[in-house]
């Protein structure tokens, strides 16, 4: 049998002075002269030395069969696991984390050289120990002679599933089968990630259209995180026309993956020291990235079921547990991407009846021509942590969120009509009064009259944050605030009695996104899907599906719904749908990457898909009716932060450098082009967006820009010395400006002096 001893090594003398200074040390466990424990630590010899005395007493004494110690090594955790094997123990020290490594599997010593080595150990101590040492060499030194016990129990398995289009993965392990009694210290009650009991150590093959090549022995489990990893990689990529190249190494044996853009298949190599022919590198050319990610995921789910079978303690096991979990929401992934269950609508004639709404024409109005705004200060209000999100021009009222409370504030004169506690929270104006939706899901609704609470329900939270969803308040349909709930659902909730109408359930979670268009929902939710749902029932009227993502930038225009699907980094696609059959009238890709959130913008007769890259953002033009790309302005038009509007048949861009664009939609010329000077950085706004108003475009920079759209004239600015992180304009072309430091102006538009004659 093979010798072991235990070494603590003395502190050096040049350490700080402590109590316990002569005990403190670094900690090795050696056999056959070799460390196998590398000089795990410092300062930890005393405490691992007790634990591993109690770990060899319970295998002497029967009371378990396995034991896991936790060794810290600089920013790594490592772990010293001990099995009895017969009259044996067998040692296992590994690395965990996200990326194991095994540094010693299963070497085999004697139990009785186990126990002397550490009683050894101990006798080495200085004689003042401290109680856990004494207590812990009782311990051992009692448990002799070892309790009987046969060897442990094997059964070797093949993980063999069926191929996948003529690819697949193939092992087979020795699997432990789980002791009875008590030494097989299960409690059904507990979970814990056991990584120990999974370094089972196989053959691994990979088939590839009747041929195979063998990666040599591997630890099938870490081999099976590693796959799930590099199919995740491999499904983004193939979802999104990107590149792969990935490269998986475990005990010398890779396995490796390249693809270039596009829709191509992959290339996967083998190599390793056990690989056949002379040991060269294999390639299996014209894999299907589906195949690859079906073959991994059905060899994962083979490889679970093989632990949980023989050892059913496992199934309560969070490292397999977890593994599973990522296999699941893989395999939803793929089904969805994969899947070709496009619906379209038969009746949409049906749904015609309540067309969308036309945007009207605020470039038309007294301020189209003419002479100069002036502007009158009005009132100043302070508002303690404000929260602009909630924060809405609704009526003759202003509402005002912060952290504490919630006010209406009159604006016309700034008094306050009412004011009531409450915490912070999204919040979303309707018909039926302002709805605020709370963190742990429940919605409040208050009257806007009173700020009472006219309702209170509850759903399930949205794990992601944040609220999104959409207001149905139309003669003919049901008055209801739909929203996301939980990670895959829209809930449908009645504003006038505050019941839920519907849920509708989502095949995958996501972070879902809902816009409304007449009596259709539109959801998307980041996957490949973009789902039509019925608004009175919650019924999928249909449904657009494109292997790329859609992320919810939708834009409705007249009879016309335009999406763009597409990875965060990668190509992208713009889709002109019949908002109300789901047909799809045409698609192209899009060359540059899209803003991300920015929905297509939509004159006319050209849709216009900004763009975005590290130079900036630019913009794409497309014909309308046939999708012929018009024009283009490459990123670098003006900066990263920029916020877009289509106005009749231009677009404007206003910067966060300070600049003002209106582009032609036509041809893409410029119209106008304003730069705005600003004392410094932190005179920029939180949000950019323009209004536009009777005629008047209003600008947010370090102060707040009246232009007139159709010439790019200045006719007016705005007398405030906040910073316009909020804005709204109301019907009269009245100002309100709010600030994230807690003010509030209003400015009233100054009476228009007009030549009459007589």
């Amino acid at each position: 049998m093979s010798a072991i001893h235990v070494v603590v090594r003395p502190r050096p003398e040049n350490a700080p002075a402590k109590v316990l200074a002569p005990l403190y040390g670094l900690f090795d466990v050696v056999v056959d002269g070799v460390n196998i424990t590398a000089r795990i630590g410092e300062g930890q010899a005393l405490a691992l030395l007790a634990e591993l005395a109690r770990g060899a007493a319970n295998l002497l004494s029967g009371r378990r069969d396995r034991v896991t110690l936790q060794l810290y090594a600089a920013d790594e955790a490592w772990e010293l696991g001990l099995e009895r094997d017969g009259t044996d123990a067998l040692i296992t020290v590994y690395r965990t984390g996200r990326r194991p490594d095994v540094a010693v599997h299963e070497r085999r010593v004697a139990l009785s050289a186990l126990r002397d080595a550490v009683l050894e150990a101990m006798d080495e101590l200085p004689v003042r120990s401290p109680v856990a040492i004494t207590a812990a060499r009782r311990t051992l030194a009692e448990a002799w002679p070892p309790v009987a016990c046969g060897e442990r129990e094997e059964h070797e398995v093949k993980i063999a599933p069926r191929p996948v289009q003529g690819f697949g993965f193939q092992a087979s392990g020795m699997f432990r089968v789980a002791a009875r009694g008590p030494a097989a210290g299960s409690d059904p009650q507990l979970e814990r990630a056991d990584l120990h009991a999974l370094l089972i150590r196989g053959p691994l093959s990979v088939v590839a259209r009747g041929r195979s090549a063998k990666l040599g022995p591997v630890h099938l489990f870490l081999f099976a995180e590693q796959l799930l990893v590099l199919a995740d990689g491999v499904l983004d990529a193939w979802q999104s026309a990107r590149p792969v190249f990935r490269r998986l190494d475990i005990a010398g044996a890779r396995l490796a993956l390249r693809r270039g853009p596009g829709d191509g298949p992959l290339s996967v190599s083998i190599g390793g020291p056990d690989v056949r022919d002379r040991g060269e590198q294999r390639t299996f050319p014209e894999v299907p990235p589906a195949a690859f990610v079906k073959s991994s995921l059905r060899f994962v789910r083979q490889l679970a079921q093989a632990f949980a079978a023989h050892d059913p303690s496992q199934q309560r096991n969070l490292r397999l547990a977890a593994l599973l979990s990522i296999a699941d929401s893989l395999a939803e992934r793929a089904d969805d991407t994969g899947a070709e269950d496009s619906l379209t609508n038969p009746e949409p004639e049906s749904y015609r009846s309540f067309p969308l709404p036309r945007r009207r024409s605020e470039s038309r109005g007294p301020w189209e021509h003419g002479g100069r705004m002036r502007f009158v200060p009005r009132w100043v209000a302070t508002v303690p942590n404000i929260d602009l999100r909630a924060t809405f021009l609704c009526g003759d009222a202003l509402i005002v969120g912060s952290a504490r409370e919630t006010a209406c504030i009159q604006r016309s004169d700034g008094n306050v009509v009412w004011r009531i506690p409450t915490p912070r929270a999204a919040s979303v104006v309707t018909p039926s009064g302002l709805a605020r939706l709370y963190s742990d899901g429940r919605i409040a609704v208050h009257d806007l009259g009173s700020g009472e609470v006219r309702f209170t329900t509850r759903i399930e939270p949205r794990a992601g944050g944040g609220a999104t969803g959409a207001v149905v308040h139309t003669p003919g349909l049901p008055k209801l605030l739909v929203v996301a709930e939980g990670d895959r659902r829209i809930t449908a909730v009645d504003l006038v009695s505050g019941d839920v109408r519907w849920r509708h359930t989502a095949k995958r979670a996501a972070s879902y996104r809902v816009r409304r268009a007449g009596k259709l929902l539109l959801v998307a939710g980041g996957d490949s899907a973009l789902v039509a749902l019925d608004v009175a029932t919650g019924e999928v009227v249909w449904r657009v599906r494109d292997r790329l993502p859609f992320p919810g930038d939708v834009t409705l225009d007249r009879d016309a719904a335009f999406a763009i699907s597409g990875a965060l980094h990668g190509p992208a696609r713009l889709h002109h749908l019949d908002p109300f059959s789901g047909q799809v009238r045409w698609s192209i890709d899009v060359d540059d990457r899209p803003q991300p959130g920015q929905a297509p913008l939509v004159t006319p007769d050209v849709v216009i898909v900004p763009t975005r890259d590290r130079r900036g953002v630019g913009a794409r033009a497309y014909d309308r009716r046939s999708g012929e790309e018009l024009w283009e302005h490459t990123p670098g038009l003006a900066s990263p932060t920029t916020a877009w509007l289509a106005v009749d048949d231009a677009i404007v861009a206003n910067s966060a450098a300070g600049t003002l664009i209106c582009i032609e939609a036509s041809n893409g010329t410029l119209r106008f082009n304003h730069v705005f000077s600003r004392h410094i950085d932190a005179d920029q706004p939180r949000r950019l967006e323009p209004v536009l108003r009777s005629g008047a475009l209003f600008v947010p920079q370090h102060q707040v820009h009246v232009v007139r759209p159709r010439d790019g004239e200045i006719i007016g600015t705005v007398p405030s010395d906040l910073i316009p992180d909020l804005l709204r304009v109301d019907e009269r072309c009245d100002v309100y400006v709010a600030e994230e430091s807690g003010h509030l102006a209003a400015f009233g538009a100054a009476a228009r002096l007009s030549l009459v004659k007589g």
